[in-house]
């Protein structure tokens, strides 16, 4: 814009110039016939034709279209802004060669296994969790970064975690309780579902389809990646591929289509941690990426940087209860679990 106004002023001031020379043409014209009937008879003379300028191509200012930007959602301003503190992390802390996956199943849980042992959790206990990991500059890798990082696309903050959860329509009351943590300390979780029973034909809890719903408004919100946790949660290790594999195409497009905002379901994680010796085959109906429990020995039982063998078994410990200690890694706080399986306190 700023070169067509100056182009146009320049023309202007070329047909100005032309003009003036015309007048002071005419003006010496007339002055010598003036002169001349001083001696001589008057006579007068044919005036010379006016001499008109052709008129002065003045350019048109190109028309340049506004561009329409389309609003960004609340899910995508969301995850912009995780962005920027995954680059502001790296750059404090450097680039993570492995990142903890925590298993939970909602905030509040108490289950007792036929060993005796005992996985709880208490709403107070997850809100001090996710407390700490604000304070202290832990980044929480959503599920697109993940496997991005995975496939070595993208770096990830040294402190880093992933928040996996193990859902469906029994911890529905916990969703939006969650979620409000979550935007609370700007932490970031992988929502896997069990599907079976989310149907309001299939429970009176999730009648009227109040089940969908909550995880519809969870994804929206930004601060949570959809996965699957299959339909039936059977243990998937005793079933042929060929079954296995089916289920899961069907979960994958069921969320997709209940769920709907361009999900694309592509993480899973696998029930009582048990992964198939077809896990892999995964891959071929549009995973990326699975969750098993002990794939390594315990002090090595987190992902690794650079293991393309593990992206459909990784392995995962179990987040400390409502006092402060995890029973996997058996004895460990919080703070020691992220010493333990991060670069990033070193």
């Amino acid at each position: 814009m700023r070169k067509n106004i100056i182009l146009l002023a320049a023309l202007i001031l070329i047909g100005c110039t032309i003009q003036k020379q015309n007048i002071q043409a005419t003006s010496t014209i007339i002055d010598t016939t003036v002169r001349a009937t001083a001696t001589s008879p008057i006579v007068f003379p044919t005036p010379s034709p006016t001499i008109t300028p052709s008129p002065t191509y003045i350019p048109s200012s190109t028309f340049t279209p506004t561009p329409t930007t389309k609003p960004l959602t609340e899910r995508e301003q969301v995850i912009a802004q995780h962005e920027l503190e995954r680059i502001q992390y790296l750059s404090e802390q450097g680039p993570a060669l492995s990142i903890p996956a925590l298993e939970y199943h909602s905030d509040n849980y108490y289950t007792l296994y036929p060993n005796g042992a005992v996985v709880e959790l208490s709403p107070p206990a997850f809100v001090d969790q996710m407390s700490w990991f604000h304070d202290h500059h832990v980044h929480s890798v959503t599920g697109e970064e993940l496997i991005a990082w995975l496939k070595g696309e993208i770096e990830l903050p040294a402190r880093s975690v992933i928040l996996t959860f193990d859902l469906g329509n029994k911890p529905l009351e916990s969703i939006y309780r969650m979620v409000s943590v979550f935007k609370q300390y700007q932490m970031f979780a992988i929502f896997t579902i069990y599907s079976y029973g989310m149907d309001p034909s299939e429970s009176v809890v999730c009648a009227p389809d109040n089940c969908w719903q909550a995880y519809i408004d969870a994804y929206a919100s930004g601060y949570v990646t959809i996965g699957s946790h299959t339909i039936t949660h059977r243990d998937f290790a005793t079933l042929s591929a060929s079954v296995g594999l089916n289920e899961l195409l069907r979960s994958k497009k069921l969320i997709e289509e209940k769920i709907g905002q361009g999900l694309a379901v592509n993480i899973l994680t696998w029930p009582y941690e048990s992964v198939p010796p077809w896990g892999d085959k995964i891959s071929t109906i549009g995973f990326e990426a699975a969750f098993g429990g002990n794939t390594y020995p315990i002090l090595k039982n987190t992902a690794w940087l650079n293991k393309p063998e593990d992206f459909f078994k990784l392995p995962r410990i179990i987040p400390p209860g409502s006092g402060g200690i995890s029973g996997r890694p058996n004895g460990k706080t919080l703070e020691e679990i992220m010493i333990m399986y991060t670069n990033g306190w070193k």
